[in-house]
């Protein structure tokens, strides 16, 4: 009996940690819509390892319209940064207008948003969504949504 406890414990090992596929954290979309004729908008996906283990994260902004890059803090050297417990990095952009643009007040037309990570486990990384109205005195967030 003991040896049969031990195959399945054993197999369920194998299981848990033999296909090395890798997980997602996506956030929800967001809709945008024009706040002034002006006035753009940036967006910047924070991730944080609230775990006690390093863990590489490959972090993207994702957008149905260009979105032009400004920080990217989740690589290094071209490759995705390990997070060590409790660090924190940052990718951001300015979304563009696009072809369809930030115009329209329905969700048939305009642009979208979200974040979107990927990670050997992402069980203990947490993400916000900022996002900002361009130009600013900074990064004076409006909204921000964690997933």
């Amino acid at each position: 009996m003991t040896r049969y406890a031990v195959a399945i414990a054993a197999a369920l090992a194998l299981a848990l940690t033999g296909s090395g596929e890798a997980a997602q954290l996506l956030s929800p979309p967001y809709f945008l819509t024009t706040m002034a004729s002006n006035v753009g908008s940036k967006a910047a996906c924070v991730i944080r390892n609230a775990g006690t283990v390093p863990v590489a994260v490959s972090v993207a902004l994702l957008s149905n319209n260009d979105v032009i890059p400004i920080f990217d803090f989740c690589t290094l050297n071209g490759k995705p940064r390990t997070l060590a417990a409790g660090e924190t990095c940052l990718v951001s952009g300015d979304l563009s207008n696009g072809s369809q643009g930030l115009t329209g007040n329905d969700t048939t037309s305009g642009s979208y948003v979200a974040c979107k990570v990927t990670a050997p486990s992402v069980i203990n990384l947490r993400g916000t969504l900022e996002l900002a109205e361009s130009p600013s005195h900074g990064f004076d967030v409006y909204l921000a949504v964690d997933f």
